[in-house]
């Protein structure tokens, strides 16, 4: 089985009670006044958080995978929240992610490889939000706790690509991916996640004349950015949830492509196409 579905138990993010509350209330005027510190605040302030997630774990014997910062270019950082979760937690902290918002694609082939049926995830990073002044403000830190499961029907893996970038303008990684998504793949892809926050640069769009053989009028665009925020490591898995729960898009759509592009964050993009099953049967 290689399909799969999400459980999102916990979610834990400044002002949100829940990813429902997060992805179908109005939540544009509600602002936390913080001032971003530094990295290393926020490092900590995920391994306060981590102990709030951990509790709310129902079923300690499955396998946990960690959802985290990229902090490309932080290589004591990375260090400092591996040896802190490995301490607090030394039967649950095997597997660590450092990937950012493309982390949760990760955790679903990482899954698939070791052949998992059902696991745990955990995902902590920073989170922002726009205001009118078209300013990304930090909010605090968010987790978000999940059960993933490999169902025989739903939506599954068919490609995965990251690839860092010191200098995103003058090496547009994303460029190459799609063209190796369009020559790779001859179906129409349904549903695009885009990295369009509507402040930020988005250069993706220059790049979208490259699925110009799998996109159309009909291709719908979600910008989550835009519609909840730059909230790292939890936006794959908020991805992820709505495209196996929503019903506006499990009933509709067949192909969904989800697009990162994080300079501003971990200097790297990511692809992934994702299949729903029911297209096979």
């Amino acid at each position: 089985m290689s399909a799969f579905s999400i459980e999102m138990t916990c979610f834990s993010a400044p002002n949100i009670s829940s990813v429902d509350a997060l992805l179908f209330d109005d939540n544009s005027a509600v602002f936390n006044e913080l001032q971003w510190q530094s990295w290393d605040a926020c490092v900590y302030d995920c391994i306060i958080k981590s102990k709030e997630l951990m509790a709310e774990v129902t079923d300690s014997t499955l396998p946990m995978i960690w959802l985290l910062p990229a902090l490309s270019f932080k290589d004591e950082l990375k260090q400092l929240l591996t040896q802190s979760l490995q301490q607090l937690y030394p039967d649950h902290s095997n597997e660590l992610i450092f990937h950012g918002s493309t982390g949760a694609h990760s955790a679903i082939a990482l899954a698939g490889e070791k052949k998992w049926q059902k696991f745990n995830v955990i995902a902590l990073d920073a989170t922002f939000k726009a205001n009118k002044q078209q300013q990304f403000l930090y909010q605090g830190v968010g987790g978000a706790l999940a059960v993933v499961e490999m169902v025989p029907c739903g939506w599954s893996q068919v490609s995965h690509e990251i690839a860092a970038s010191i200098d995103f303008s003058k090496h547009n990684q994303l460029a190459g991916m799609l063209t190796r998504l369009a020559e790779q793949t001859e179906n129409k892809i349904d549903l695009i996640f885009a990295p369009g926050n509507g402040v930020d640069d988005d250069s993706w769009l220059n790049n979208l004349q490259l699925l110009t053989s799998l996109i159309d009028e009909h291709t719908y665009y979600e910008l989550p950015n835009y519609k909840l925020g730059k909230i790292g490591a939890l936006e794959g898995l908020v991805n992820l949830y709505q495209l196996t729960t929503s019903p506006a898009i499990v009933e509709h759509f067949s192909y969904a492509l989800m697009l990162s592009q994080e300079q501003a964050k971990h200097q790297g993009a990511a692809s992934y196409l994702w299949i729903s099953e029911e297209v096979h049967s």
